[in-house]
């Protein structure tokens, strides 16, 4: 199995976008962005990863903005 160099951010933000695009338009824009701020709060061990999550999450909510 080949292993994975990314940053814990990167993959946050890889997995959000494609865990939640294709849910976007369900969720709205406001609960993506209230999930992204929660998960910006986050600290400790996974704070990276979550914080990656959270701007994938804010990126996707952007571009429903633009997309409205």
């Amino acid at each position: 199995m080949a292993k994975d160099y990314r940053s814990d951010f990167a993959r946050g933000y890889e997995y959000a976008r494609r865990r939640y695009g294709e849910l976007a338009a369900s969720f709205g824009r406001a609960a993506l962005l209230d999930l992204a701020a929660a998960l910006a709060r986050t600290d400790g061990g996974n704070a990276e990863l979550a914080r990656g999550m959270a701007a994938g999450l804010a990126a996707m909510a952007r571009a429903d903005r633009r997309g409205s």
